[in-house]
């Protein structure tokens, strides 16, 4: 055994702001025009220009991997429901809880399983999470 503990449960939040809206939808070569036109977004049943999901749970997964800035980290599986859309400008809470962890044989690495909620400031779940995560003790 490592001696590693992941934590029993993760509480982060984070902001999307219209700023980082526009720099994902450049990064990524514009995206689906639903995410920058508000006509679109209208006709489509939104109630304004929405994020890209994937835009809001790369910031979710972000927030909880922060906590291990010093340590290696592997992404090993991500499952996600999303549930509403979100909004450029919107805060949001995350809630995580530990499934499962083990001492990955053979390694420095301990496994854990997560899974929980990104919700908006009205409180209304907005992502389902499901992941699983390697992390690797930081160096000394």
């Amino acid at each position: 055994m490592t001696g590693l503990s992941l934590p029993l449960q993760f509480r982060g939040g984070f902001t999307l702001p219209d700023a980082r809206h526009g720099a994902y939808l450049q990064a990524v070569g514009g995206g689906h025009p639903v995410h920058n036109s508000r006509e679109l977004a209208l006709r489509a049943g939104f109630t304004d220009v929405p994020l890209a999901g994937i835009h809001v749970l790369g910031a979710a997964m972000a927030a909880f991997t922060a906590q291990f800035a010093d340590n290696p980290v592997q992404l090993l599986k991500v499952e996600t429901k999303f549930l509403r859309p979100a909004y450029p400008g919107e805060s949001f809470a995350l809630a995580l809880e530990r499934l499962d962890s083990e001492a990955v044989a053979g390694t420095s690495f301990v496994a854990g399983r997560y899974r929980g909620y990104c919700s908006n400031a009205q409180a209304h779940q907005v992502l389902m999470l499901d992941f699983k995560i390697r992390v690797a003790p930081a160096q000394d």
